[in-house]
């Protein structure tokens, strides 16, 4: 295994962060990095087992490019606007037994289904419709909303194999030796990062003569360096989004009174945590530093950050303004024939599961009355 040291004594320290998230993506046989903040180096260790591998040079020479792209990057520090860290737990806190594993059990389905009524109960609060939407995202709407360009670390791609005698024939005599990714097709089409996309693409085109609230569940994928992923962090989750579209002023107060709500569910459970300021992951620095710096600038994101036990902070939901611009790229108007604004907020059912059971354990006898105590918050 081969480690190797990244000199960033030269970088702001202010832009560390945005390296070291940066770091992993240099080369796909780097399997951990470590930030030495006494000396300003970043240890990166690989897969590789000599280290004159013409892939150690790929990574410094990666390296500096990412160096170079983020000379010009203006960074915001992000600003709290609700935290109870400092407040006494309200709640016992239980000896978590969560494991890694790879399915779902009872406990946790019966969990997050009573999560997601909580969620929907606040949609509907707004007047939101239910929705019920495809997991696949079509090439049209993927290349209006542009995510892609913008977040293309994330993305699945959907491939199948072509309805023609020969290719079925061929892929299944290379299957044999396991010699078959040739045979797939990419058609333009992916798995969704996201629920809102569809809400959008369902009103492609319309002039919507009054508010519109729409909430959507489904599951979400994104495409996680492998070594990064956790409980919390996973390609594939569980999310539920509500999705407000209307004039200016209607869309920012929604936003924040759903925002209220979520909070005040967020302390009956008994979690500790905070709402900041956020961006959404941009790739590209250029893109952090107009997207991501106006996001910071003009309260665009919030984000709802879980603390657990054992210290590691998680987002869980974020609630966010995003002006006119995506009704405008889906030719969504009013009346006058004016791009309507809109807004999304959206709730990682997952990660809210896995802040549960940190706090509370899979031992039901353990959980709060949180029917009840919802039912209250939310009259």
């Amino acid at each position: 295994m081969v480690t190797i040291s990244l000199d960033i004594s030269h970088v702001p320290s202010k832009k560390v962060d945005f390296l070291l998230e940066k770091v992993p993506f240099l080369s796909e046989v780097i399997t951990g990095i470590s930030y030495d903040n006494t000396n300003k180096k970043i240890h990166v260790t690989t897969s590789l087992n000599n280290s004159d591998s013409p892939k150690v040079k790929e990574i410094y020479e990666s390296f500096e490019k990412l160096n170079k792209s983020i000379e010009n990057l203006r960074v915001i520090k992000s600003k709290v606007i609700k935290s109870n860290e400092n407040k006494e737990e309200k709640k016992a806190v239980i000896k978590s037994d969560n494991q890694k594993k790879s399915f779902v059990n009872e406990t946790e389905i019966i969990l997050m289904d009573m999560l997601d009524k909580l969620f929907i109960k606040i949609a509907k609060k707004y007047g939101a419709e239910l929705r019920e939407y495809p997991t696949i995202l079509s090439q049209n709407n993927m290349n209006r909303n542009q995510y892609h360009i913008n977040f293309p670390q994330n993305i699945y791609g959907v491939t199948s194999v072509p309805h023609n005698l020969n290719v079925i024939q061929e892929f299944r005599q290379n299957s044999l030796t396991n010699n078959f990714s040739n045979s797939f097709n990419f058609q333009g089409e992916f798995l969704q990062p996201c629920i809102c996309y569809h809400c959008y693409e369902e009103n492609q085109g319309q002039l919507l003569t009054s508010n519109k609230v729409l909430t959507g569940k489904g599951k979400c994928f994104r495409n996680e360096i492998h070594w990064k992923k956790d409980q919390f962090r996973q390609n594939e989750f569980l999310m539920r989004e509500i999705v407000f579209m209307g004039n200016e002023q209607w869309v920012i107060q929604i936003r924040d009174l759903i925002m209220e709500d979520v909070w005040k569910s967020f302390e009956s459970i008994g979690f500790i945590g905070k709402i900041a300021t956020a961006t959404d992951p941009f790739f590209f620095s250029q893109d952090m530093s107009a997207k991501g710096t106006f996001q910071m600038m003009s309260n665009a994101k919030y984000e709802l950050i879980v603390t657990t036990k054992n210290g590691k902070e998680s987002s869980i939901a974020s609630f966010n303004y995003c002006q006119d611009m995506l009704c405008n790229k889906y030719d969504i108007k009013d009346d006058d024939e004016n791009s309507l604004y809109s807004g999304c907020v959206a709730f990682g059912i997952d990660r809210w599961k896995e802040a549960f059971i940190d706090l509370y354990s899979y031992d039901t006898a353990n959980w709060p009355e949180i029917s009840m105590d919802w039912e209250e918050i939310l009259v």
